[in-house]
């Protein structure tokens, strides 16, 4: 009996407690979290372009737009490059950020990306325009900031800006009141800048002549190569234009307002299959050198069977410098089968012209080269127009006299002895003897002097001949103008000119 009424009490305890509050295990309230969203932040580097202040107003296509005292436009009131560099980050307050959206005010939708940079290319529509850009953190819940970073800015198209490529056109030396001659060709280099970046320039004009007659070339084209230029004086123009139809300023050629380059520029017909060029700077103030050869071609060519093509210095007519294109020292030469180029004292434009005269010599063409260097000034062994196995000083004394003769190695004797040469006046420089290479024969020496000779040892070298396919180039190291002792170097012309 005490059994079942402890059963009973025991049970009736546990009800009792099973319906009271535990005082030392209270409910724990129903939990108010919730995910917050990121915070988005940006920032830029800004290019200020044309600054405005309070008051100012902007007309564009009759649209007048004011700048008010309190203009929401990031930066105050300036105009700004239509390159932007935009910088932006995002703070989770419970968690991280994942990535972002942004979107410009002419983007349909936005786009994702995980970077916090980027440099954008604003599409120029006009010459001033206004543009938004906003960008929103995401975090690793998905959630996005509801309220985005937003800046916003006006931007003004910077026109183009077009100059000449540096050293491209002829100099001058003294005064712009010469003439700058090509044959009927010509090329032109030019530089372009754009604050906007070099994508927006999308045309180039150019005018020759006359500027109602504009053509058009790609906006990343720098350079233009014009053929079959009538003769006369001529002037050319280029102007740039950019995407939103803004234009450069206008620069040419001749310029009246430049002193620093020519005021005339002159193209000649190229006559005749013979070329003379005079290499020697210095000559061109009275000409001797080129009159002695002019002589000599009005007597077996003809007065106006062949052309001359002078080349000048940084002195003596800088404006008719050796050309900055090598296509047009290619095309300078091209007009004709046989050239004779001579030099003599000073620099000379051989280096520059190494490849367009072995090219003229592998097309075909004849190249009497009448390379007379002081010492000082080391011809190119590695020239592929000729070959040289070496070059030395051959005179002792920097004088080698007149009657001195100079033989010929023609392979013929009958040929040897009409062709064989003599000094007819002093030769009073320090120049160079060769020895031929591989590909080249000698074909003139100076007489042996044996080893203790007066003006120099042994029989210098002065002459080859080397052979690029079917052209041929025939390379001196004298003067020739001073080998007319025998009164034959017209007989020499004739012979590697083939006139016989």
């Amino acid at each position: 009996m005490r059994h079942k009424v402890f059963v009973g009490v025991l049970f009736f305890l546990t009800l009792l407690m099973w319906n009271c509050e535990n005082p030392f295990t209270p409910d724990i309230p129903e939990s108010t979290y919730t995910n917050l969203p990121p915070e988005t932040h940006i920032s830029m580097i800004y290019h200020p372009d044309t600054i405005l202040t309070a008051g100012d107003y902007w007309i564009n296509d009759g649209d007048t737009i004011w700048v008010e005292e309190n203009d929401s436009l990031i930066l105050g009131l300036d105009t700004t490059v239509s390159v932007k560099e935009v910088f932006w980050w995002g703070d989770d307050p419970d968690g991280e950020v994942i990535g972002y959206y942004y979107q410009w005010s002419f983007m349909s939708e936005p786009e994702f990306t995980h970077e916090e940079s980027d440099t954008f290319y604003l599409p120029l529509r006009s010459k001033f325009d206004i543009y938004s850009f906003k960008v929103w953190a995401v975090d690793n819940d998905s959630l996005e900031d509801s309220t985005p970073a937003v800046v916003s800015f006006p931007v003004y198209n910077s026109p183009p800006v077009l100059e000449w490529k540096l050293n491209s056109l002829p100099p001058v030396a003294t005064t712009p009141n010469v003439v700058h001659q090509s044959f009927t060709h010509h090329s032109f280099f030019w530089d372009v800048y754009d604050l906007d970046g070099l994508e927006t320039i999308t045309a180039v004009y150019w005018a020759l002549d006359d500027t109602s007659k504009w053509q058009r070339i790609d906006g990343n084209q720098r350079s233009i190569f014009l053929e079959d230029l009538e003769p006369g004086n001529h002037r050319i123009f280029f102007q740039a234009e950019d995407i939103a139809g803004a234009k450069s300023n206008v620069i040419s050629f001749p310029d009246p307002d430049d002193d620093k380059i020519p005021n005339t520029w002159k193209v000649i017909e190229p006559v005749g299959d013979y070329l003379i060029v005079n290499d020697y700077a210095s000559d061109q103030l009275n000409y001797t050198h080129q009159n002695f050869y002019k002589e000599i071609f009005d007597n077996i060519i003809g007065s106006d069977q062949y052309s001359i093509w002078e080349i000048g210095d940084n002195v003596n007519n800088a404006h008719n410098s050796i050309p900055y294109s090598t296509q047009d020292i290619e095309y300078n030469l091209s007009y004709f089968k046989n050239v004779f180029w001579f030099t003599f004292r000073g620099e000379n434009s051989i280096n520059q012209s190494a490849l367009a005269l072995t090219r003229f010599v592998a097309d075909g063409g004849v190249l009497f080269m009448n390379n007379a260097m002081k010492g000082g000034t080391l011809a190119d062994t590695t020239w592929s127009f000729t070959s040289i196995d070496t070059m030395y000083f051959f005179s002792k004394t920097g004088r080698v006299l007149p009657g001195t003769n100079i033989d010929a190695f023609w392979g013929d004797p009958v040929l040897d002895s009409t062709l064989a040469l003599s000094l007819g006046s002093t030769l009073a420089d320090r120049l160079w003897a060769i020895e031929p290479g591989k590909n080249a024969v000698i074909r003139y020496r100076f007489e042996d002097a044996g080893p203790n000779g007066q003006s120099y040892n042994g029989a210098p070298g002065i002459m080859t001949e080397t052979r690029i396919n079917e052209g041929i180039c025939y390379y001196m190291t004298i003067p020739l103008y001073y080998c007319n002792g025998n009164e034959n170097v017209d007989k020499l012309f004739k012979h590697v000119f083939e006139l016989e």
